[in-house]
């Protein structure tokens, strides 16, 4: 599920890791996500030709863009972290958006599965958007037709 919770978000558009792990919190149902699982599974899609990435060089910005201070115009300061190090910015490929396009139309018995399926499904052209909201209320209407039959175990909240 991680892998369509990235590949979606790369959709939208392009992002660094500390970014990306930001909007996957963010996400419907709340994504919790961590760095030790994050960059692995950006490095598996990248390695799957599904995600790729530019090591981008923090830029210098001039104190006169982004202070009046005249004390401190012309001085040069740096925008990169204290370790200097550049960012990793992740895009989305072409074979990217096709697996993201698979992702999107599996099966809709997974309640989280269907919730990131949910945030990203406008990426599918309407009749398979139709088809995945027709499989979710198929899955739901079975889950109701077994809560009456035997409510004492039912699963469903």
């Amino acid at each position: 599920m991680l892998d369509l919770a990235v590949l979606g978000l790369l959709k939208e558009g392009d992002l660094h890791g500390y970014e990306l792990n930001k909007r996957l919190k963010s996400l419907v149902g709340g994504y919790a996500n961590s760095y030790g699982a994050l960059y692995p599974a950006l490095a598996r899609l990248e390695r799957r030709g599904w995600v790729s990435s530019t090591a981008v060089a923090p830029e210098l910005v001039t104190d006169d863009q982004t202070s009046e201070e005249p004390a401190r115009r012309g001085r040069k300061r740096s925008t990169r972290s204290k370790s200097g190090r550049t960012r990793k910015v992740y895009q989305i490929t072409e074979a990217g958006e096709d697996h993201l396009l698979e992702l999107l139309q599996e099966d809709a018995n997974n309640e989280r599965r269907f919730r990131l399926q949910l945030a990203f499904c406008r990426f599918l052209p309407p009749d398979r958007r139709l088809a995945l909201f027709e499989l979710r209320r198929a899955h739901l209407v079975s889950l109701q037709a077994m809560a009456r039959r035997d409510p004492v175990h039912s699963n469903d909240p």
